[in-house]
């Protein structure tokens, strides 16, 4: 299936990403800048119908980086000018003066637990993506600790909220049509986001809603997730990239203001008083 042509629409194209995106993706783009100007490369050459990076390297080529050049540069134009000189979309609300309730974080923390089981269940069962398997990043279960900590705490657990449903939905709806590349941006993002401004939300709200306690959530043990999980991650998609025709990289570029709104969408439920979505219902409006 990689190696099928896919021509996305002119309008998606990278370089005619919309210039104001709604405020759900400026706050999922606080998730993305904290760890943005830390990528580094990590290449193990596998794809056998392309150059390969190691190939490139020996031949004394210029090894790019598709993930620190490409998938970088359209996640930064989604941040806003006064996160990055790079942003192009408005200033947004600071993290920091949300005020989500403790039964709100509940909510996005089961909605992200539903997420990220979602996206590691389909990357343990479609084999091209054998190689993003026990990568040190995966969640779900760290998350299911959390939850039955609060489940201890005398809290109730909800539903699944309709925005993680949503984006849930959307992710296997992608695996299940084979369309590799969308899901391989939803995927980086999605985890990327948590390891930068996500711990940084996480120690927010530790202080302000759990006493400082610290969720199983905003930890890996596997390994530094800054120094060793995300290179080698950037790695394996670098080396799955590199086998891609110019029309499969842009259909990967071509979502990423979806993932973003995706991810984005689970923060309604902590921007502000109130939350967002509860489940069944509709996502706060924007």
């Amino acid at each position: 299936l990689l190696s099928r042509s896919l021509t996305p629409p002119p309008s998606l194209s990278p370089s005619r990403l919309p210039l104001s995106l709604s405020p759900m993706l400026a706050r999922w783009a606080v998730l993305c800048l904290a760890g943005a100007s830390a990528l580094k490369i990590v290449s193990r050459p596998i794809v056998p119908r392309a150059p390969t990076l190691a190939m490139a390297a020996a031949q004394g080529t210029e090894v790019v980086s598709f993930v620190q050049t490409e998938m970088r540069g359209a996640a930064m134009k989604l941040h806003s000018r006064d996160q990055s000189r790079e942003g192009e979309q408005k200033a947004q609300t600071p993290v920091t003066q949300w005020e989500p309730q403790r039964k709100d974080y509940l909510q996005f923390l089961v909605d992200s637990r539903h997420v990220y089981r979602t996206f590691e269940d389909i990357v343990s069962s479609v084999e091209i993506f054998a190689p993003f398997r026990n990568s040190g990043l995966e969640r779900a279960e760290a998350l299911d600790k959390d939850i039955a900590w609060f489940s201890e705490q005398g809290e109730t657990i909800p539903e699944v909220g309709s925005p993680g449903a949503a984006y849930a939905d959307k992710v296997r709806s992608m695996a299940d049509a084979g369309e590799w590349e969308a899901f391989v941006c939803h995927f980086y993002n999605y985890y990327f986001a948590h390891t930068a401004g996500g711990t940084m939300i996480g120690k927010m709200m530790s202080d302000k809603l759990l006493n400082g306690h610290v969720l199983h959530f905003y930890e890996w043990p596997a390994g530094d997730v800054k120094q060793e999980l995300l290179p080698a991650l950037r790695g394996k998609i670098d080396e799955m990239a590199a086998g891609w025709t110019r029309e499969q990289k842009d259909a990967c570029l071509n979502e990423t203001a979806e993932s973003f709104r995706g991810g984005g969408s689970l923060l309604t439920h902590i921007r502000g008083p109130g939350g967002g979505a509860r489940p069944g219902g509709r996502p706060m409006q924007q």
